[in-house]
């Protein structure tokens, strides 16, 4: 029996515990006081109680992360702190004085099992859930992309002290670094030193995470956030559900996203630890044409995060999931942006704001199939692109669908060549477009015996036989011609198209729409994409093009 002292020392040794930390009660009764009855609150992926007012059930295990979810508001992110010890401690430590000259000291102090939480909880209220309205215009999202062009430079990891203006230390941590590296990591040193030697290992061990881009799990996710932010939209409405075949284009605006710089927060005090992260990322705004109309850079940062594996190692899905809460928080700060705000508003004026434009009649037009082959030219872009395009004028204008020679830059002309008939090369010049059209104007040194001739009244019907000429495909098939039916005109969504009943390609774009005679009904805009789907096409009614371009023929 005299030796069960020694006994139940050595055990408590190899097991590394302590009587309060065996002994302490690991679960805690919280009052909750919510704002409405259908509230719920999740903790580490578990339902902890619902309503307005609830008593739920919490593990003592330091920094916690409440999930507040009420239909039809904003998922809140909630951190509760441990605020004091349980008074249970008291004289549960006393029995393990002993174990202090053993190295026990930090295991037994700064234990999180130890403190509480405040007993009553009050959640702050929650953001209603922004759906879009008939005044807003549809938003869709391309990409989001990790763009990091020095590691060493763009990914930086902070420790920092845990206090009441947390965010704007965090942002006085980044500019004390970037004015004077050494002296903010002295200071973070200093600050590591007051921590338990378990837990500054692990911070030491954080800070040595691999920068390399294409190694670290924090870049490992990217087409996961375009997944979320895409699910975002559908949600709220910004996605266009009803119309999938007329979408309204001219009222579509398209989201693409650059991550440019990662700061990686460990907060702490001194006994948890929690992470968030800071990134800068470039929202571009773009229209349909995939042009960039302007970008805003945004800093935000991700909402608190407790996760983490074994001994606080986080891991790629940990990161994924702090990065996927910043890029949300990034897009909420965007969408309250007054700049913004002005440029989703619907519009419903999509008439040129050109002078009219006189153009030379021409004394003789297109009236075979022959004819029309001779008129009809390829469009080509710097980068190999092409499309078609068709002479209005003996002097050289040309008609192509404005996606034809769209650029990088929404107003930026891009270099054009034309292809005639002949396989000859010339320079073109963009004299006027309007995007909402999808048409554009273009001049060429070079004449035409017989172009079409645009006329500014409906002369088709539907079921009548057209042709269409291009080059489907390759600029090798240029002049190529396909035959259909001109099913009926289709007028919806601020789009007004003829239907088609013919097989054509990509290239065909911007080319000729006309009947046997050689007259002009339309120009080639779009074709349905999909499985089972065959022979579907659409062009814009030539007789609107007058009006579209403010051209006149005299």
């Amino acid at each position: 029996m005299k030796f069960l002292p020694i006994i139940a020392l050595s055990a408590l040794l190899l097991i590394g515990q302590s009587c309060s930390i065996l002994f302490m009660p690991k679960f805690q009764e919280v009052e909750f006081e919510t704002d409405s009855d259908s509230t719920s609150i999740v903790v580490r992926d578990k339902e902890i109680g619902s309503g307005k007012n609830f008593t739920g059930t919490i593990e003592r295990r330091g920094y916690q992360v409440l999930e507040v979810q009420t239909p039809g508001f904003e998922d809140d992110y909630v951190l509760i702190t441990p605020e004091k010890r349980n008074p249970v401690f008291y004289p549960l430590v006393t029995l393990d004085f002993f174990l202090l000259p053993f190295g026990m000291k930090n295991r037994l102090i700064y234990n999180p099992v130890s403190l509480n939480y405040a007993t009553l909880q009050i959640i702050p209220k929650q953001t209603l859930k922004h759906h879009r309205d008939s005044t807003e215009r549809y938003l869709q999202v391309k990409k989001i992309s990790i763009d990091i062009k020095d590691a060493n430079k763009d990914i930086q990891f902070y420790s920092i002290r845990d206090n009441d203006s947390i965010e704007a230390t965090m942002l006085n941590e980044i500019n004390l670094r970037k004015s004077n590296e050494k002296e903010a990591l002295e200071k973070e040193a200093l600050n590591l030193q007051e921590l338990p030697k378990k837990q500054r290992k692990l911070i030491t061990l954080a800070q040595e995470v691999p920068k390399d881009t294409t190694t670290n799990p924090i870049f490992s996710e990217d087409t996961k956030f375009t997944e979320e932010l895409f699910n975002e939209l559908l949600e709220t409405g910004y996605v266009d559900t009803v119309n999938k075949i007329f979408q309204d284009v001219n009222n579509t605006l398209i989201l693409q996203t650059r991550i440019e710089k990662v700061d990686e927060f460990n907060i702490y005090d001194l006994t948890s630890s929690y992470r968030r992260l800071g990134v800068s990322m470039t929202w571009f705004s773009m229209n349909v044409y995939d042009e960039i109309i302007d970008s805003t850079t945004v800093y935000a940062f991700s909402d608190p995060y407790t996760g983490g594996g074994y001994m606080g190692i986080y891991s790629g899905e940990d990161y994924a999931i702090m990065m996927g809460s910043a890029v949300k928080n990034a897009f909420t700060q965007l969408r309250n942006d007054s700049a913004y705000i002005d440029k989703v508003k619907v519009q419903s004026d999509f008439s040129s704001k050109d002078s009219m434009l006189a153009l030379q009649k021409p004394k003789q037009w297109v009236t075979d199939l022959a004819d029309a082959s001779l008129a009809t030219v390829i469009v080509k872009q710097q980068d190999g692109s092409h499309g078609s395009g068709f002479a209005i004028t003996q002097d050289g204008y040309i008609l192509t669908n404005y996606h034809v020679i769209s650029g990088t830059y929404q107003g930026k002309a891009v270099p054009l060549q034309v292809i005639l008939s002949d396989g000859q090369k010339v320079d073109a010049q963009v004299v006027r477009y309007n995007t909402a059209r999808d048409i554009a104007l273009l001049k060429i040194a070079q004449p035409f015996e017989k172009p079409f001739l645009l006329l500014s009244e409906k002369k088709y019907k539907p079921i009548m036989e057209v042709y269409a000429l291009g080059a489907p495909k390759s600029i090798e098939l240029g002049q190529s011609i396909s035959a259909g039916l001109l099913s009926n005109d289709r007028n919806t969504n601020n789009n007004r198209l003829i239907q088609l009943n013919m097989s054509l390609n990509g290239g065909n774009s911007g080319g000729p729409v006309f009947d046997k005679t050689g007259q002009l009904h339309g120009v080639v805009q779009s074709k349905l994409i999909g499985k089972d789907t065959e022979g579907v096409a659409f062009a814009i009614p030539s007789y609107l093009i007058s009006d579209y371009l403010k051209i006149q023929l005299k």
